[in-house]
């Protein structure tokens, strides 16, 4: 393995254990076994590579909830989809996935980016329902939070290990149903 992937999987599990404020590039050189200067090679600082590990993760899913979402029929499919897309990037790399949800308080200013963040684009699926009486009237941000809410909630709790070694893959069968309740509720 190269150095850049070594940096960035060493960098993860330091972001994840200490969070980015606390770790150190020599902390994350020696996780990688490379000198400090390696790090400063790829990256301009130890925040662009968590940016940028960041938003490769946050990208990736708001590319899988877009298309999840647009192959599904109906919204009680939507979100399934939705569920399916966020276990996909976890269950793909769950170190950088659990850094992603760890830090998304960290990250609000790179958040979104031409409303292809997660958030607003559940809120275009909800909106949508909406518009074509598949939900009954109601505000698609707070049904967003909701939702996502309940794919993220289960997510931390695994991060946390809570709910042991499962892929997060393992629960969407029920947060699909929770999500679904969540979208009918009213």
């Amino acid at each position: 393995m190269s150095a850049k992937p070594r940096i960035e999987r060493a960098a993860l599990e330091a972001f994840v254990v200490e969070g980015v404020d606390a770790t150190t590039t020599k902390t994350i050189a020696a996780r990688a076994g490379v000198s400090e200067g390696a790090i400063y090679r790829h990256w301009k600082s130890k925040d662009a590579l968590a940016v940028g590990l960041f938003m490769d993760c946050h990208r990736r899913l708001s590319r899988l909830i877009e298309d999840e979402a647009a192959a599904a029929d109906g919204i009680k499919a939507k979100a399934a989809a939705l569920v399916k897309a966020y276990c996909a990037v976890a269950d793909e790399d769950w170190l950088l996935f659990s850094f992603h949800l760890l830090q998304l308080h960290h990250f609000l200013p790179y958040y979104q980016e031409d409303g292809r963040d997660p958030v607003t684009l559940v809120e275009d699926v909800i909106k949508r329902a909406m518009i074509n009486a598949e939900l009954p009237p109601g505000d698609p941000r707070v049904l967003a939070a909701m939702a996502i809410g309940v794919i993220s909630q289960t997510a931390q709790n695994k991060a946390y290990g809570r709910l042991g070694d499962d892929a997060l893959s393992a629960h969407a069968s029920l947060m699909t149903a929770a999500v679904q309740a969540v979208l009918f509720a009213r």
